[in-house]
């Protein structure tokens, strides 16, 4: 015959109080004072004892003698027989069923032969019915507890409750024997509601809640409580950089390609000082000419200037009538800033100990004779590892100066061409990063291909050529040497 295990929290119970009333009794005093005393402190625990016991002791169902068949829900709690099922809960892959299990135990003796469990279903009043299946179960011989998997079916509307009632039957088999714990009523639904951590930081990095919003999330991180991770409930905070990162990896998903729908969600583009590392969106290469190349600082800047600040209808603002003015406005900043972006770049790839030769490939703008740049100092005029550079540099063209080294840039381009130039070839330098050391650069350069110390000698013939030609109100400062 099945007998339930001894509850070990009632023993502890018992042994904590035992002893406290040894302790209690062997620390009385003979006079009648301290007699009445620790009488006094006894009284409180004799009247808990059995309190305590009834609170330790788990009601089971009465045991059945030998001719018993019964079986019963194994929950403890009145509230563990309604149950509710919200397919809003497994978004991911969007599930046609979900399966969930019931626990049940047989009564009475032990058999040596399977036994087969009748478990059926029917309607709860008032609701619209559940679709769920259950397959047989069958307890194999001397097995007295198993679960039960029960498939529920996706609702065909949201927003609504279906309900059923699964019940154990004694038509065959093993049957129902335990009263109130023959049947649980499940209720299914698909119902969408605002998580509570859904605020502050959220609302700022995510945008306002909404049902279209939620499900693309979870499809998008693959876990159907993704909020969860997004708050630290320990210390009632939401965590900052994981909010961000989040917004980044979703935006980008909706910047990638055309969607395929009209409706999207609605998810906010951070402005540029938050750093986004936002990529190219489907529609840039439509303006670029305009635009220029892209960076994700300037799609936030050109987003913010325009009054965006959704992904929403993103596209059709660029290719407004007001987006098209504002490029044309702005084409000619767009391509100094693309123009000042290499100039950085370049200055590191020359750390990092590239050749001219590669700089085409990895970043390239092409600059031109009628546009004034915002430049920067290379790397090999600034030498700020010492390499010796920048004597060398100054041995040809003297200080650096902003105006100075943009008439450099100009002269070399039109003797170059537009199409040809690089920028960094004025200084045809590469740094050793092992030894410590510079080499000149082999690299072939311009319209006679020369490399390293001949094409230095080259541009400041030609530079210092050209500056002389000009009136000397407009001349700039170069050395005179005989080259």
């Amino acid at each position: 015959m099945v007998i339930r295990n001894a509850n070990i929290g009632e023993f502890f119970f018992a042994h904590l109080f035992f002893r406290s009333l040894i302790r209690t009794f062997t620390t009385i005093k003979t006079t009648n004072e301290d007699k009445v005393m620790k009488m006094s402190r006894l009284i409180p625990w004799l009247l808990c004892l059995p309190i305590m016991f009834a609170a330790c002791e788990k009601q089971e169902p009465e045991l059945f003698d030998e001719a018993s068949n019964g079986a019963y829900f194994d929950y403890e709690y009145a509230a563990d027989y309604n149950k509710t099922l919200n397919f809003s809960n497994h978004i991911v892959g969007h599930p046609d069923t979900v399966s969930m299990t019931l626990k049940v135990k047989l009564m009475g003796y032990l058999e040596d032969e399977a036994r087969t469990l009748s478990v059926k279903t029917k309607a709860i009043a008032g609701y619209e019915l559940a679709g769920v299946s259950i397959d047989e179960t069958v307890f194999a011989n001397k097995e007295y507890e198993k679960d039960i998997e029960v498939k529920v079916a996706r609702p065909e509307a949201e927003d609504r409750l279906y309900a059923v009632c699964i019940y154990l039957d004694s038509d065959n088999g093993v049957g129902a024997s335990v009263s109130g714990k023959d049947s649980i009523n499940l209720f299914v639904t698909c119902a969408y509601e605002r998580p509570e951590v859904w605020y502050s930081h959220m609302d700022t990095y995510l945008g306002g809640w909404s049902r279209e919003k939620h499900i693309f999330l979870a499809e998008h991180t693959g876990d159907n409580h993704f909020y969860d991770r997004l708050f630290d409930s320990a210390v009632g905070l939401h965590l900052f950089d994981s909010i961000v990162a989040l917004n980044v990896s979703a935006v980008n998903v909706l910047l990638a390609q055309e969607p395929a729908e009209a409706i999207v969600p609605d998810l906010p583009i951070l402005k540029e000082t938050d750093y986004p590392a936002y990529i190219k969106p489907y529609f840039w290469d439509e303006h670029e000419a305009l635009l220029g190349l892209y960076r994700a600082s300037k799609f936030c800047r050109f987003t913010t200037l325009l009054g965006g600040s959704n992904t929403r209808d993103i596209a059709a603002l660029y290719a407004s009538d007001e987006g098209q003015q504002q490029m044309v406005k702005r084409a000619a900043e767009f391509h100094n800033d693309d123009v000042l972006e290499m100039l950085n770049l370049y200055y590191g790839y020359a750390e990092q100990g590239y050749t001219i030769g590669k700089l085409k490939q990895l970043f390239w703008v092409q600059m031109r004779n009628d546009a004034d740049y915002n430049v920067r100092i290379p790397y090999w005029w600034d030498d700020p590892h010492g390499l010796g550079t920048a004597d060398i540099v100054k041995h040809y063209f003297g200080e650096y100066d902003a105006d100075k080294y943009q008439f450099m840039l100009k002269t070399m381009m039109k003797e170059d061409g537009e199409e040809n130039f690089v920028a960094a070839s004025l200084l045809p330098f590469v740094r050793n990063v092992d030894a410590g050391t510079y080499e000149w650069d082999t690299t072939q350069l311009g319209t006679k291909n020369l490399a390293g110390e001949e094409r230095i000698k080259e541009c400041y013939r030609i530079i210092k050529a050209k500056n002389d030609s000009n009136p000397p109100s407009r001349r700039h400062d170069f050395p005179k040497l005989d080259i």
